[in-house]
């Protein structure tokens, strides 16, 4: 529920075109993790201390883009009734996950935001939000406004439809097919391999005060924990 809560709000964030959500919501967007590293070293402690506590809540509740892969795997599983598990076990790339988040510190650390917002989770889902969502919630907008006029209401009004570049459209495109075909075939391909977000939330999820122990006494080896 409260995942929900922040991916529409976060969502929400990113079309909104009046400036009225921004002024209720504008926090979700500043407890975001590289936000947070970036501006707020208070918010980037607590995170880190909340996933040390709990361990990657942030992935499984705030993070827009994880919570995305969560609703398309969700629904593949309500499609594909007939299977019982939904994915297997596969082994850990942990070279693959290390080599991305070295790369994203790196090019932080040298200035290339540009280049580390391509692989960070919030600039991802900022850039799908606002090249792909957007447009389409401003026609829905304007085909609203556009039925009030004729009822002499103006509670909504017109407003244009843009997008910023065909390059930025065409790497928002891109990444949405990337976090789809990923979700769909392999649940948080996305947050396990690629997202150095998560590979930095792991290493620290690893020593969590409250991790799930399995009770080697009374393992059966059937396999169950490692299916979704």
């Amino acid at each position: 529920m409260l995942a929900a809560v922040f991916f529409v709000g976060v969502t929400l964030l990113f079309l909104d075109f009046t400036g009225v959500i921004h002024s209720w919501l504008g926090w979700m967007a500043k407890i975001q993790f590289v936000p947070a590293l970036c501006a707020n070293l208070a918010i980037f402690i607590a995170l880190i201390l909340l996933t040390f506590v709990f361990g990657r809540v942030y992935c499984s509740v705030i993070c827009p883009l994880g919570i995305t892969q969560d609703i398309i795997s969700w629904t593949r599983g309500k499609i594909k009734k007939k299977n019982r598990f939904r994915f297997k076990y596969s082994k850990n790339l942990k070279y693959l996950r290390l080599g991305m988040m070295l790369l994203f510190i790196c090019l932080l650390i040298f200035g290339a935001s540009s280049f580390a917002s391509i692989i960070d989770p919030y600039s991802a889902f900022g850039r799908i939000a606002s090249n792909l969502f957007a447009p389409i919630y401003a026609l829905i907008n304007n085909g609203i406004a556009w039925i009030c006029e004729r009822v002499d209401s103006y509670a909504f009004y017109s407003t244009d439809v843009w997008i910023k570049s065909i390059p930025t459209f065409i790497l928002a495109a891109v990444t949405f097919v990337a976090v789809v075909l990923f979700a769909w075939f392999g649940g948080r391909t996305w947050c396990n391999t690629v997202c150095p977000v998560g590979a930095i939330l792991g290493f620290v999820s690893n020593y969590s005060l409250f991790a799930p122990v399995i009770n080697t006494e009374k393992c059966n080896n059937c396999s169950l924990c490692g299916r979704q």
